[in-house]
């Protein structure tokens, strides 16, 4: 699992040990809530697929974890690699994976 953001989220989570997924409003119609993506940091387009657009700085920097497949998904055609918690997420040290910028996890997942 996946979750995309901008410099100053990665500052505040990678801070942590257990990292802490905070629940917001997104600016859209969508619910407060923190969101996850099954899509890897090196799907062409992500932005788009993700439909962040206009807010591309969202996708600089990345978490993966293992698990949340258990979390409900986004209801529409997005729901395939969409999943969201309405609460506060947490991920302990033992399911976190490769984070950073973007592009350096591409790298390193390869």
């Amino acid at each position: 699992m996946f979750h995309y953001t901008n410099s100053k989220g990665y500052k505040a989570i990678s801070s942590q040990v257990v990292w802490l997924f905070k629940a917001s409003k997104p600016p859209c119609d969508h619910p407060k809530a923190v969101y996850f993506s099954t899509l890897p940091p090196g799907t062409e387009r992500l932005s788009k697929r993700l439909f962040v657009r206009g807010c591309s700085e969202k996708t600089e920097f990345v978490f993966s974890f293992t698990g949340g497949e258990e979390l409900p998904r986004l209801p529409g055609g997005r729901g395939e690699h969409i999943h969201y918690s309405v609460d506060d997420y947490s991920v302990v040290k033992e399911r976190q994976r490769e984070h950073g910028e973007r592009q350096a996890v591409v790298e390193a997942q390869r």
